[in-house]
């Protein structure tokens, strides 16, 4: 039995841009990250993002009864997503607030033979927020890949009716884990758990290899949560919560498992030592925690709730 290769995207003057683009940040942590982070979204990904991807829609289209393929990759960032989403047959669409992002984005598409309109600046109104240029119900999924940490409470409370006038379908959300003991835009360990204001001072004073500079203005604009505070803001702005199922969450768990155990790895010599401490994690099961509590990254689908 064979399986459907699926080819890597056309990018050789997007990444040049990209790579010219981030040079500014080269030897920290997120320099690393992003580099690392645009090869595998643009090369073959057999066992990555583009198999992954068509294995999820496939899914979202079949569970939620989804007759249309018109889907809003919501802070799509450079657009590699939303470009593989074209290339599997998707009418995507991608919307950001950076515009230097966006322009890394219409290169790729332009390489891809995607219209460059396909993404879309935000432009926020003078309160910083605004309806969004879309009819009601436009999209049948809507995906928010790593964008939910860098939205505070307040910004969501805006954009959930937003993203719900607009959804037909679902929206799919991948967050990290407030449990990850390990943050993806650092690289440092437990400021997941730190106050935001310690968090940020720490970031601070480690700023040469591990400081922060996605933000704009550089300050630190990472909102940890964990499963259960996701799903009441949700609640709030009127969505159900469900879940994947194990075999098309990403990043899969055979390379990314529960959380189980707390701790760090030190190296005596030739030995590698573990000292931490276990979670109670089957208490915590037989206690109603849904497994995905303790997943490093929240694969989540949200679904508007009827009469709200």
């Amino acid at each position: 039995m064979t399986t459907e290769r699926i080819e890597p995207l056309r990018a050789e003057q997007f990444l040049q841009a990209a790579f010219e683009n981030i040079e500014p940040l080269r030897g920290t942590h997120i320099h690393c990250a992003i580099s690392r982070d645009l090869l595998e979204k643009t090369e073959t990904s057999e066992a990555g993002y583009g198999k992954w991807l068509k294995k999820l829609f496939a899914y979202l289209s079949s569970t939620y009864h989804l007759t249309g393929k018109r889907v809003l990759d919501f802070g799509c960032g450079t657009g590699e997503l939303t470009v593989r989403m074209r290339t599997l047959g998707y009418e995507a669409y991608g919307f950001d607030l950076h515009e230097n992002h966006l322009r890394l984005a219409r290169i790729l598409a332009v390489e891809n033979g995607v219209p460059p309109e396909a993404f879309i600046l935000s432009k926020p109104n003078g309160s910083g927020h605004a309806r969004m240029p879309f009819p009601d119900g436009s999209f049948d999924i809507i995906t928010l890949f790593s964008v939910l940490e860098h939205l505070s409470d307040t910004t969501l409370a805006h954009i959930l009716p937003e993203l719900r006038r607009i959804c037909r379908g679902v929206i799919y959300v991948l967050v990290p884990n407030r449990l990850k003991p390990v943050d993806d835009h650092t690289g440092l360990r437990f400021i997941c758990w730190m106050p935001r204001s310690v968090a940020a001072a720490y970031v601070k004073l480690r700023s040469h290899r591990n400081g922060y500079h996605i933000s704009a203005d550089g300050t630190w604009d990472v909102y940890n949560r964990c499963l259960s505070r996701v799903v009441t803001i949700f609640r709030r702005g009127g969505f159900d919560t469900q879940f994947l199922p194990d075999q098309v969450v990403f990043p899969p768990l055979a390379t990314c498992p529960p959380i189980k155990r707390i701790g760090k790895y030190f190296r005596f010599g030739k030995r590698r030592i573990y000292v931490g401490v276990p979670l109670p994690y089957d208490t915590l099961l037989k206690l109603g925690y849904p497994p995905q509590s303790f997943y490093p990254y929240l694969n989540l689908i949200f679904i508007s709730m009827k009469g709200r």
